[in-house]
């Protein structure tokens, strides 16, 4: 079956070109279901009307149009003939009553005016129409599409039928590559496998030499604490230390400061302890609860003893060894004091021990701690809920 002949849409001889008409003037005029669009303009330099007529519901397919010179006008019309310039008819037009009337092929603007003698007359202006049959155009599309689907459909079982054979050959191959890429699979597989055999022995070798490198310091710790009683105690705190700041690499332990071998005062303390980095204070109080904190910026005294500064460390931490838990500090709290030797190595407010701090009972945790520590369940769980505390050893040592 052959496709129709497709319509010959023939719009207007292009004697009007928007570009060049001013349209000043557009009425819609809505006659039973149709609008149409009246557009009133002066084409060009040129003392000529142009109306254009587009149908609001069909403008995408067609339009119509006629122009008129001013003389035409006035021949058409007595009326027309006390108007001098365009732009007055246009106005006239538009202020006059009008309808539409469909004749054929045409259509008929008509406008009811009177006459400067008071009697009235009707003007009409006569349109030539284009239109299109919307039913004929909806037939072609469907015939045009139908023979476009058989065509296409023999194209398509032609071509299944002449590359039939090239098709079962690229099944073929994609058979024999999947086979190969699952005897890959099970190659690299087996190398993974191996690797990670290898990977395994080499972290062990690893874990072991760090586990022999603590291992030393805590034998070092050891033999220099009245507080530490098992060698693993603070394994735990060396380890977290490694993990969470992996420039700092030490390898010694070193004891600045023990409160029953060098005296209680905290004086004494800040002068063996100050303006030095990496400090590990663990204290041991009355009711046998160990705790402390770590510092790496450390700490310093001021001479004036109202004055306290506040430093920042992020690397900061107080921990538990009963508990076995670490506590880091909230990230950029200043929360290392740098402050009068009246007072120990403090932690703000958080942990504080004072002077005479073995014979006295008023070092203290505080009850705001869990605004700078993380982990912390309860206010005092470091010292077994109490809050107050006299240290019965405190030592301070330097990790180098």
């Amino acid at each position: 079956m052959e496709a129709p002949e497709p319509i010959k849409y023939e719009k207007p001889t292009p004697n009007i070109d928007n570009e060049n008409i001013n349209f000043i003037e557009e009425l819609l005029i809505k006659k039973e279901i149709d609008v149409y669009k009246i557009q009133f303009g002066i084409k060009g330099n040129k003392d000529e009307l142009v109306i254009k007529v587009i149908p609001e519901n069909l403008k995408h397919m067609n339009y119509y149009y006629q122009n008129y010179t001013i003389n035409e006008l006035q021949k058409l019309s007595k009326i027309f003939t006390i108007y001098e310039t365009m732009k007055d008819i246009i106005s006239f037009l538009k202020n006059s009553k009008y309808e539409i009337d469909e004749k054929n092929e045409d259509l008929i603007l008509k406008f009811n005016v009177y006459m400067p003698d008071g009697k009235s007359k009707i003007i009409e202006l006569t349109l030539k129409k284009y239109l299109m049959d919307i039913n004929q155009m909806i037939k072609y599309l469907f015939e045009e599409n139908k023979s476009i689907k058989e065509h296409m459909e023999k194209e398509i079982s032609n071509l299944k039928n002449k590359h039939e054979s090239e098709i079962k050959m690229l099944k073929d191959e994609l058979s024999n590559m999947e086979e190969n890429n699952v005897n890959k699979e099970l190659n690299y597989n087996k190398e993974i496998s191996n690797m990670k055999e290898e990977n395994k022995k080499l972290w062990d070798e690893i874990n072991q030499f760090k586990r022999i490198v603590n291992l030393n310091l805590m034998e070092k710790v050891n033999s220099n604490s009245q507080i530490i009683q098992s060698i693993n105690s603070i394994d735990f705190i060396l380890s977290y230390i490694k993990e969470n700041d992996k420039s700092f690499k030490f390898n010694d332990i070193k004891l600045l400061y023990r409160g029953s071998r060098d005296g209680d005062r905290t004086k004494t303390c800040h002068e063996l302890c100050d303006n030095k980095q990496n400090i590990l204070i663990i204290m041991q109080s009355n009711t046998e609860y160990i705790f402390g904190g770590y510092s790496k910026i450390g700490f310093k005294t001021i001479n004036d003893r109202k004055k306290i500064e506040y430093k920042i460390d992020n690397d900061n931490f107080l921990f538990s060894l009963n508990l076995k838990k670490i506590y880091p500090v909230i990230k950029d709290k200043d929360i290392i004091c740098h402050i009068s030797d009246e007072y120990g190595l403090c932690f703000r407010n958080s942990l504080v021990f004072r002077d005479n701090f073995m014979s006295k009972n008023d070092n203290n945790i505080s009850s705001s701690i869990k605004s700078f520590f993380n982990g912390l369940k309860d206010d005092y769980e470091m010292n077994g809920g109490l809050q107050s505390f006299q240290c019965k050893e405190l030592e301070v040592f330097q990790l180098i």
